[in-house]
């Protein structure tokens, strides 16, 4: 009875030293690991640099980056892991190695496969907001989210409802999480993240939304939705009905915004507002490598943790930010 109960609890403290997210992709990855194997007549345990092989070369088939093999590599690394075995060395093995350099000069010559994920720009940002300005009730809230995601460089999953498994208060943000420097004079929103995809021990972050004082200003976004949505707990963004929205409703209908603004829509995606949204503005503004990387939470010993404490920073390059939208043209 002592050894099942601390197995259980080792599996346990195990499975909770990675974020939800993480290990739903790592679910994933190693799902397909099994499938890959079952059809070349392998156990998928333990690994092997044969195995590993296959499953990359299949990821090639499907038109997965080179740079992003990876990323896949960690679902099967964190199974043999919990089944008590070695951690595999992608490294050692040379066969696979050499693969992987040769997927990439592939790539190179012909060009990716699949389609690339394009930004969310600030002249996309007006489009939306000139779209939603005229949906009432859940154009309020649409452009609070895509102020907050772009403004506070988020995965639109980090503020979102998950598209599926229920919305969990102990991991998705609520009402709880967002609040406001000052109600008679606000010139900062602090958004708590609990958990997100990089950050593995759980440990959370606070993102500052700087006032503007501009067109574009996520603090007006914000308490605009705040006045409307009433302080009642439960997930931050929900309708009207009550109804959480999920990740997938939002960039739907981010996409539907610039469809009818003839802007194109289609590669637009849940990172679009962060890595490759917010973050390219941010740097066309002239902003610094640091700033970007405190408007990111990129790993960096300056700003791990808590980047509440460049709050101030985090406004003057909101404002950057607005300016510039206010004098971008939208891109048709």
């Amino acid at each position: 009875m002592v050894r099942a109960a601390v197995e259980s609890a080792a599996e346990f403290y195990f499975d909770q030293g990675i974020a939800e997210s993480t290990a739903k992709q790592y679910a994933s990855d190693w799902k397909k690991h099994v499938c890959v194997c079952k059809c070349m007549g392998w156990t998928p345990l333990p690994t092997t640099e044969e195995k590993v092989i296959a499953y990359v070369v299949s990821l090639a088939a499907e038109g997965v980056q080179a740079a992003t093999v990876k990323y896949h590599l960690a679902g099967i690394r964190q199974a043999q892991i919990k089944a008590g075995l070695k951690a595999p060395d992608w490294g050692a093995m040379a066969k696979l190695s050499q693969i992987r350099t040769g997927i990439t000069k592939h790539r190179a010559v012909s060009g990716p496969s699949v389609a690339v994920r394009n930004p969310v720009t600030l002249g996309n940002l007006k489009a939306m907001q000139a779209v939603w300005k005229k949906c009432s009730g859940r154009g309020v809230m649409l452009w609070a989210a895509a102020c907050m995601c772009f403004f506070g460089c988020l995965r639109a999953g980090e503020a979102l409802a998950p598209d599926a498994g229920g919305f969990d208060s102990n991991a998705q943000l609520t009402f709880d999480d967002v609040r406001v420097d000052d109600l008679e004079k606000p010139r900062v929103v602090l958004v708590r993240i609990k958990e997100s995809k990089t950050d593995r021990l759980r440990r959370g972050a606070t993102v500052s939304l700087g006032w503007t004082g501009e067109g574009i200003c996520p603090v007006k976004a914000v308490l605009h939705f705040i006045v409307q949505r009433k302080s009642s707990p439960g997930p931050f963004f929900r309708d009207e009905a009550g109804k959480a929205l999920t990740r997938r409703e939002f960039v739907s209908e981010v996409k539907k915004a610039l469809s009818s603004a003839g802007m194109t829509s289609h590669d637009i995606s849940g990172h679009s507002f962060r890595r490759i949204g917010a973050a390219t503005a941010a740097a066309q503004s002239g902003a610094s490598v640091d700033e970007i990387k405190a408007l990111g939470r990129w790993k960096s010993r300056e700003y791990q943790g808590d980047v509440r404490r460049g709050a101030g920073g985090q406004s003057n390059l909101a404002k950057k930010l607005a300016k510039q939208a206010e004098s971008e043209e939208p891109d048709k």
